[in-house]
C-alpha cells in the first residue's frame, strides 16, 4: 500500500509541475518521458514514466482520482469573484466608491488572475482527463472478464464525462467558445501549438462526452452505491451528464431540445426536492435526493501529494467572514421582500411580543411581554440564503442575528458587512456566535460540499421551457414547487390545474408581485418570465446556476447592470441588540433612499408587535454621518464600462497567447 501511494505522489508531483504557466509547459512532460529513450536509447529502471505507470485498472482509478481533485478548484466555479460581474454580488467594500476590482468594474483583461487562473484550472482537468482516456485505450485489450471490462468503462466513462464538464465550462466562458481542442494528451511540439477550434466543434465535443456518460454511468448517487457497491458516493453521474447537457441547450436558447432531456432527468432518475433548503448549502445532508452532483470536500488527509494538500475548500469561511462577497442591494432587498405564506404553519414562530397587558417577562429589548404565535418576519428561504441584523427569527451560529458579532472571532453587521451570505457555510451550527470553525487544523478551511447541479434548478429551467412553449400551466406547476419549499406565497390562480397545493395551508394570488395594494397584476406568460429571471433564479440560484450565462443569453446583462446602478441606498444603524459594550450595529441596514424602516403587519394580532409598540422605527437611527454624505450605489462603474463584445466572455489568457504559436485570433 505504501508504495502505491508512493507511485501515485510522485506521479502526482510530476504531472502537476508541468501545469504552472498555461498549456506549453505540458511540452516538458512529453519530452521527459521519452528523453532516456532517444539520448541515451535505455530506460532507467527507476524513472516513472507512461509505459511504467499505467498497468492495471487500479492505476487507471488512481489517475481517475487526479481528475476528481481537479474539481477542488474554486476558479473552476469562481463563486468568491465570478458573480461581481453580475447582478449578484458586490466586493465586501464601500459600495459607492470606486472599488479596484476589475471583475466588478467590468475593467479585467487577458492579464487579470482570474482569467488565467480559471483557464488554467480548466485544462488541468482536461489534461488529467486524457491521461486516463489515453491509458484506458491502451490497456483495454488486457481487460480479462466481464467485470474487468466493465470497470474500465466505468472509469473511461467518468474520465470523459469529467472532461465534457471542464469543456463545458470554457465553452461557456472563454472567447466566445473557440478553444484548443485537446482528445489526447499532446506527445511533441506540434500537438501542444493547436490552433483554436471552432465553437461549433467545440461544442459537439463536450456534448459528446456527456452522451457517452449518459449510456454508461450509474444515474444516480443511489445507482452508484447500489449497481457498484459501496464507496462510490460522490461519483459523477449519468444524471448529471444528463441535466448538464440539457443546460447546454438552454444556454443556445434551444428550450426544444432542453425540454426533451430536462423531462428525463425528472421523470426517470428518482430526484425529489429536500424539505429544507439548508440540507443543500449547509453540509447537514449531503449526497440527497435534490443533489444532482456536488464537490466533495472533506478534512481527510490527501494521498495525492504535496501540490493538492487541500481536501477542503475556503469559500465557507471568507463568506461567512463576510471579507470577500456580499449580496448586492437589489438582491438583499428582493430576499428582505420576499412573502412568507401567512397560512402555512412553517411560518408561525414563537415569540416574546410586546403585549398591552404587560406581562412581567422581560424580552430582548426589556418590554414587558407574553409568548405568541406571529409570522416569521422574512422567508425561509431568505433565512437560507442571508443574514438581515433585525430579523429576530433568524439565527446565526445559534444565536439570534443582531447578537451575532459578541465573539472575536465573528464579524459584526456593519457598514462592510450589512448581510452575511449563510449560502455554503455552516450557519446552523450551534456553536454560541463563534462562526466557521476557527480551529488552527482546519486553517480557515471547510468540509461543506459546493453542489454543482440541483434539482431546483432543473425545475426553474424547465419552467423556463414552458413559458418558451407558452404552457403557463406548467411553468407556474414547477415554480411553485420551488416556492413552496420555502414556504412562499404561491402564484397563479388555486383553481388552476397545475395548482396542487391548493388547501387550507396555502395561499395562491394570481398577482405576478404579490402585492395586492398596488392593483392586481395578473400572471401572464410575458410577466411570469420576467419574474423567472429576476425573482425566482437569482433568489433560489444565487452563487449558484452560472448567471453570467443566463444574462447573456437573455440579452439583457448591460441593462441589468445599469438598473442596479440606477438605485439609490441608505444606511441605518441598528439599535437594541442587547450589545452592552456596543449597542449599536452601524450602518448595517440598506433601504431605499427616502424609506424609512417599518414594521407595521397586518397579519398581526392586534395586540402583537415585532418591537416596541409606542415607535416601531426608533430601533433605527440614519447611518448617513453628513447631509451631503454621497448615497450606496452598486455597479456604477460596472455599468458604465460594460461592452458585451468585451466583456460578454473572457478573453484568452496572456500565457496562452504567449505560448501557443498558432494563436491567430
Amino acid at each position: 500500500m505504501k508504495n502505491i501511494h508512493r507511485k501515485l505522489e510522485n506521479y502526482k508531483l510530476m504531472i502537476n509541475k508541468t501545469f504552472l504557466k498555461g498549456i506549453i509547459p505540458l511540452f516538458i512532460l512529453a519530452f521527459s518521458f521519452q528523453a532516456c529513450v532517444d539520448e541515451l536509447d535505455q530506460v532507467n529502471p527507476n524513472a516513472l514514466t507512461l509505459d511504467t505507470f499505467w498497468q492495471t485498472t487500479a492505476d487507471l482509478s488512481s489517475g481517475l482520482n487526479t481528475v476528481y481533485a481537479s474539481l477542488r478548484d474554486e476558479d473552476i466555479l469562481g463563486i468568491k469573484w465570478e458573480y461581481n460581474r453580475t447582478d449578484i454580488t458586490v466586493p465586501a467594500v464601500f459600495r459607492s466608491k470606486s472599488t479596484g476590482n476589475s471583475m466588478y468594474d467590468q475593467s479585467f483583461d487577458l492579464t487579470t488572475n482570474e482569467v488565467q487562473n480559471k483557464w488554467d484550472a480548466c485544462f488541468k482537468g482536461i489534461f488529467r482527463a486524457n491521461q486516463v482516456i489515453d491509458a484506458y485505450y491502451r490497456l483495454e485489450p488486457t481487460f480479462n472478464g466481464e467485470d474487468a471490462v466493465q470497470t474500465g468503462v466505468y472509469i473511461l466513462a467518468q474520465a470523459r464525462a469529467l472532461r465534457g464538464y471542464f469543456y463545458y465550462v470554457l465553452y461557456n466562458s472563454y472567447n466566445k467558445g473557440s478553444l484548443p481542442l485537446f482528445e489526447t494528451v499532446p506527445v511533441d511540439i506540434d500537438d501542444f501549438q493547436r490552433p483554436f477550434s471552432s465553437a461549433e466543434d467545440i461544442q459537439a465535443f463536450y456534448r459528446a462526452d456527456l452522451e457517452y456518460g449518459i449510456e454508461n454511468l450509474p444515474g444516480t448517487y443511489n445507482a452508484w452505491q447500489s449497481e457498484v457497491g459501496s464507496g462510490n458516493l460522490g461519483r459523477i453521474t449519468g444524471g448529471f451528464c444528463e441535466a448538464l447537457l440539457a443546460k447546454s441547450y438552454i444556454n443556445e436558447n434551444d428550450f426544444v431540445n432542453a425540454e426533451i432531456y430536462l423531462k428525463n432527468v425528472m421523470d426517470n432518475y428518482g430526484y425529489t426536492l429536500v424539505d429544507d433548503l439548508a440540507k443543500c448549502f449547509t453540509g447537514i445532508a449531503e449526497f440527497n435526493n435534490e443533489s444532482i452532483f456536488e464537490i466533495n470536500y472533506s478534512y481527510d488527509a490527501n494521498p495525492l501529494g504535496l501540490d493538492e494538500q487541500n481536501l477542503s475548500q475556503s469559500i465557507s469561511h471568507q463568506l461567512n467572514d463576510g471579507n470577500q462577497v456580499q449580496f448586492s442591494s437589489w438582491l438583499t432587498l428582493k430576499y428582505r421582500n420576499e412573502k412568507p405564506d401567512p397560512l402555512d404553519p412553517a411560518n408561525l414562530v414563537d415569540r416574546n411580543v410586546y403585549d398591552s397587558s404587560g406581562d412581567p417577562e422581560k424580552d430582548m429589548f426589556g418590554n414587558d411581554s407574553i409568548q405568541v404565535d406571529v409570522l416569521r418576519m422574512y422567508s425561509l428561504r431568505m433565512n437560507n440564503s442571508i443574514s438581515s441584523v433585525d430579523d429576530r427569527d433568524g439565527r446565526m451560529y445559534g444565536v439570534e442575528n443582531a447578537i451575532y458579532g459578541t465573539e472575536k472571532t465573528a464579524n459584526t453587521h456593519a457598514r462592510q458587512y450589512p448581510n452575511f451570505i449563510k449560502k455554503f457555510t455552516g450557519w446552523n451550527t450551534e456553536n454560541g456566535g463563534m462562526g466557521e470553525d476557527e480551529d488552527a487544523d482546519k486553517d480557515n478551511r471547510s468540509d461543506i460540499n459546493i453542489p454543482i447541479m440541483r434539482l431546483g434548478e432543473v425545475y426553474l429551467m424547465y419552467a423556463e421551457c414552458m413559458i418558451e412553449k407558452g404552457d403557463l400551466s406548467e411553468a407556474l406547476r414547477y415554480i411553485n414547487r420551488i416556492r413552496k419549499r420555502s414556504h412562499l406565497i404561491l402564484l397563479g390562480k388555486s383553481t388552476d390545474p397545475s395548482a396542487e397545493f391548493a388547501g387550507s395551508d396555502t395561499t395562491y394570488m394570481d398577482d405576478i408581485d404579490l402585492d395586492s395594494s398596488n392593483g392586481e397584476q395578473i400572471v401572464t406568460l410575458e410577466n411570469l418570465e420576467n419574474h423567472l429571471r429576476f425573482t425566482e433564479k437569482p433568489l433560489e440560484l444565487s452563487l449558484e446556476g452560472d448567471r453570467v450565462f443566463d444574462l447573456r443569453r437573455w440579452g439583457v446583462w448591460k441593462e441589468q447592470l445599469e438598473l442596479l446602478a440606477s438605485f439609490h441606498y441608505d444606511s441605518w444603524n441598528f439599535k437594541n441588540n442587547v450589545m452592552g459594550k456596543n449597542p449599536i450595529r452601524w450602518r448595517s441596514f440598506i433601504m431605499p433612499t427616502g424609506e424609512v424602516p417599518t414594521y407595521d403587519d397586518p397579519n398581526l394580532p392586534a395586540y402583537a408587535f415585532r418591537f416596541p409598540k409606542d415607535d416601531p422605527a426608533d430601533l433605527f437611527i440614519s447611518g448617513n454621518m453628513r447631509v451631503d454624505e454621497p448615497h450606496l450605489r452598486d455597479a456604477l462603474l460596472g455599468s458604465q464600462n460594460f461592452i458585451e463584445e468585451l466583456h460578454g466572455y473572457l478573453p484568452v489568457p496572456q500565457d496562452e497567447i504567449n505560448s501557443n504559436l498558432n494563436w491567430d485570433q
